[in-house]
């Protein structure tokens, strides 16, 4: 079983401590919370039961709960050990998945970030084992054990520090996971051309961006770059560049006092009716009626 989670997530730990099984009978009780819960093996061997599964967990072995999922210990009769566990919630929450052998990871690196007029999402997910058998153990312990010393004397930021600590455990276990999957998540070269060439416009997108200087700028043909930049953004290299100058447009119209033909030159069109044809395109009303304040929706809706 697996779960995945949004890199944009928000994580807030309720509560973390270390349990010594051999010091508390309770441990073989049942127990749940309306929280995600992650257990970790800190010493010895820890015998846990959860949905109707039962495990051993070694030093370093990770299990994560969803909310109110009933556990408890089992085997009373053998010498057991101590783990870490943690209490958490995450919002967007975990989502249960289902992944048919090494295709199934293809979830990574799947969101382009790198085009600003791009709306984020919550597709880039790391992929969650709910049982893991670390590689690095120490890395995972020392981060916990940091974890419960800051929750034991909280001061300053502590549910901030925990929170980050917390988001750095969940990526070792996502990429210990992979790691053990031998998945390859890297990129082909030209996804690094991509990233060249988008950092290029968003830099340059107000200037004459002619097809020689580009050519120069990146040291490639101007058909290859086209080819790359609709292939990783999915729309044509110019279709960008006069979106990042609408965007550019949009804030001038609002955070401004420039006459519009000022803020057609600024953004790179000499053309002032070049300019309102092509910025009524994307925002469906001319420059002047966006300033005056008709693209607020009515109060209420």
């Amino acid at each position: 079983m697996y779960y995945s989670m949004s890199r944009l997530s928000v994580l807030d730990v309720k509560w973390a401590d270390l349990f010594d099984v051999d010091t508390n009978p309770t441990f073989f009780e049942s127990h749940s919370n309306p929280y995600f819960e992650l257990i970790v093996a800190a010493d010895g061997m820890v015998n846990l039961e959860a949905g109707g599964n039962r495990v051993v967990l070694q030093a370093g072995d990770s299990l994560l709960l969803g909310p109110w999922e009933q556990h408890n210990g089992w085997n009373p009769k053998e010498r057991q050990g101590k783990f870490y566990w943690a209490q958490f919630s995450c919002t967007p929450g975990l989502s249960s998945i289902t992944i048919d052998g090494s295709t199934g990871l293809n979830r990574v690196h799947t969101e382009r970030t790198e085009l600003r007029t791009t709306e984020i999402g919550h597709v880039d997910l790391l992929i969650l084992p709910r049982l893991q058998r670390s590689r690095q153990p120490y890395k995972l312990l020392s981060r916990f054990e940091e974890l419960v010393d800051i929750l034991k004397q909280p001061r300053g930021y502590f549910r901030y520090q925990c929170t980050q600590l917390m988001s750095e455990m969940l990526g070792f276990i996502a990429n210990d996971f992979l790691d053990h999957k031998s998945v390859d998540t890297s990129f082909p070269v030209s996804y690094f051309t991509f990233r060249r060439l988008v950092n290029h416009l968003n830099n340059f997108y107000e200037s004459d961006i002619s097809r020689e200087r580009l050519e120069r700028a990146l040291d490639y043909k101007y058909e290859y770059l086209c080819q790359v930049f609709k292939k990783y953004a999915g729309i044509p290299m110019v279709h960008y560049i006069q979106q990042l100058r609408v965007q550019r447009a949009k804030y001038l119209l609002d955070h401004s006092g420039k006459s519009i033909q000022e803020i057609a030159r600024e953004v790179g069109y000499p053309d002032q009716f070049y300019f309102s044809r092509l910025f009524k395109k994307f925002t469906g009303m001319a420059p002047q009626h966006y300033r005056d304040g008709k693209h607020h929706p009515p109060p209420g809706m």
